[in-house]
């Protein structure tokens, strides 16, 4: 059988025999006083209560803590992986040459203009291709990079629904053509 802390404290030279005593004396000395004095048992009961308490409040807030920095760190990941996905694929604006067109978006109600050719504004009107802003920068990619992208920075992605040819029923003008020619 192993022996106790006392005797391999002891044995190890780490403790005096005399401590030892002296620590057995004080440990008799209170399981009597317990005994004789019920009042400060109770007042250890209450003590030993609020120590359980104080603990089991810092297991709490430790626990808070270690969720949030976890949410963070998954954040954090989830900027990463976006980054990444948006600088392998990116589309270059062809708004360099003379035959650029700038194509008109909305940002958090500001317009924003970006320069692109005239094949890059079609597909982003059709759905094809859509603008991904982060990070300060203005990037073209495909749909399909976009839907990815879409759990991951939702607000920073502008994707150009392709236009419902159907009439609302309820349009009072829906038996009336608008003409081509029409200017506004």
């Amino acid at each position: 059988m192993s022996k106790s802390l006392q005797e391999q404290l002891l044995q190890a030279g780490l403790a005096k025999p005399k401590q030892a005593k002296k620590a057995r004396r004080d440990k008799t000395r209170e399981a009597q006083a317990a005994r004789r004095d019920p009042k400060k048992a109770k007042e250890q009961d209450q003590l030993a209560r609020e120590i359980s308490a104080k603990e089991a409040g810092k297991r709490d807030y430790d626990r808070r803590l270690n969720e949030q920095r976890k949410a963070q760190r998954e954040a954090q990941e989830r900027q990463q992986k976006a980054v990444q996905i948006i600088e392998r694929n990116r589309v270059a604006a062809e708004g360099d040459n003379d035959q650029a067109v700038a194509y008109n978006y909305n940002v958090n109600g500001k317009i924003k203009r970006l320069m692109v050719s005239d094949t890059q504004r079609k597909a982003l009107a059709a759905g094809r291709m859509a603008i991904v802003r982060y990070q300060g920068k203005t990037s073209l990619v495909n749909a399909d990079v976009a839907e990815r992208l879409q759990p991951l920075i939702p607000n920073r992605i502008w994707l150009a629904t392709p236009a419902d040819d159907t009439p609302d029923p309820d349009d009072p003008y829906a038996d009336y053509q608008v003409p081509d020619d029409l200017m506004w």
